[in-house]
């Protein structure tokens, strides 16, 4: 696993606020997580366990999830908006 310093300026490029590039990178690492998830189907009828296989670990060298968000937002990939200036009828009620 290679592990490197990011700048912190080059995070201040992209967004002012840290705490908002922390949100937009966690968001975009949940899509990132959420895309590779393998669907099961519930309806099945299964008899009994026995029946499955057992298939082989494989262990890839993937990324993290939260890597490949930080690296497209520092490559520019990445857009977001705040939603209060989005919607001008906002729930501040």
């Amino acid at each position: 696993m290679n592990v490197k310093a990011i700048h912190m300026s080059d995070l201040f490029n992209k967004c002012d606020d840290i705490y908002t590039s922390v949100m937009i990178l966690s968001q975009r690492a949940k899509q990132i997580i959420d895309k590779s998830v393998i669907q099961i189907d519930e309806n099945e009828d299964v008899e009994d366990s026995i029946q499955f296989a057992e298939k082989e670990i494989v262990v890839d060298d993937v990324e993290k999830p939260m890597v490949m968000a930080l690296e497209e937002h520092l490559n520019g990939e990445l857009e977001w908006r705040k939603p209060d200036e989005d919607d001008p009828e906002s729930d501040e009620s």
